[in-house]
């Protein structure tokens, strides 16, 4: 099946599904509300949850380009100083598995209600992915390649751009499916700890209200960040290896 056709049923499906699960639950709208009074909200509270919806995407795009920044340099390090590879995984892995819950309360101390904590809290989440793959990615580079443009005389930039750089990343775009969209639910997750602004806030905001229209409409939009950004890396990828597709046909 076409892909873009698989997608379009997939959204035809979402409502037609969703109509069915109120008819055989038989729930209250105010329990589970139909699509059009969640479509009334996303229209008549758009400007406040566009401006919310925006403070969601500088959080995790600020918060991504500062992992991508780490993660890369720290991959690039570990190749050419493996004994700082061997010092830097434990701390990365202790890292990673600190629960993100209590590194959220104490940044919030130390920090206060800032976007800093939300940021740091999507570097957290995101950069392993990337440190991991990037890592695998340099060091996957083949050895006949590396023993000729040695052979040649090449410099250590030119084999890291033309050799190593060229087989990583494959793996680099393949982070990028699971870090971007990371970011993205790291960012809200962040928000709904503490935040006065954002999507996450939005979400607390309306299970206190027991407005369950809002909330559905919030979850429609941070899905839809998280689906789209999926998409764009998809869409990245088959631009950067077209000539694979080429190269079938």
């Amino acid at each position: 099946m076409n892909e873009r056709l698989a997608y379009l049923i997939m959204f035809v499906s979402v409502p037609i599904l969703w109509v069915l699960a109120i008819q055989i639950t038989g729930f209250e709208p105010f329990l589970l509300p139909p699509p059009d009074m969640v479509a009334d909200i996303l229209w008549n509270e758009r400007d406040i949850l566009l401006s919310h919806t925006w403070t969601t995407i500088v959080e995790a795009l600020t918060g991504y380009a500062v992992a991508n920044l780490i993660a890369i340099t720290l991959a690039v390090s570990f190749l050419y100083l493996p004994w700082f590879e061997a010092l830097a995984i434990p701390w990365t892995v202790i890292i990673k598995n600190v629960p993100f819950v209590t590194i959220a309360s104490i940044l919030i101390i130390i920090l206060g209600d800032t976007p800093l904590p939300k940021i740091i809290i999507v570097v957290l989440i995101t950069f392993f992915p990337i440190l991991a793959n990037v890592t695998k990615g340099l060091k996957s580079a083949d050895s006949v390649l590396l023993d000729r443009m040695q052979t040649l005389d090449s410099s250590q930039w030119e084999i890291f751009t033309k050799v190593r750089w060229p087989s990583a990343l494959p793996y680099y775009i393949a982070a990028h499916e699971i870090a971007f969209t990371g970011s993205i639910i790291g960012a809200i997750v962040a928000e709904w700890l503490f935040a006065r602004r954002g999507l996450g806030y939005l979400i607390v905001q309306a299970m206190t209200q027991y407005r369950a229209d809002r909330l559905w409409a919030v979850t429609i939009l941070a899905s839809a960040l998280a689906v789209g950004a999926y998409l764009l890396i998809k869409i990245i990828e088959k631009y950067l290896f077209r000539w694979q597709v080429e190269d079938l046909t």
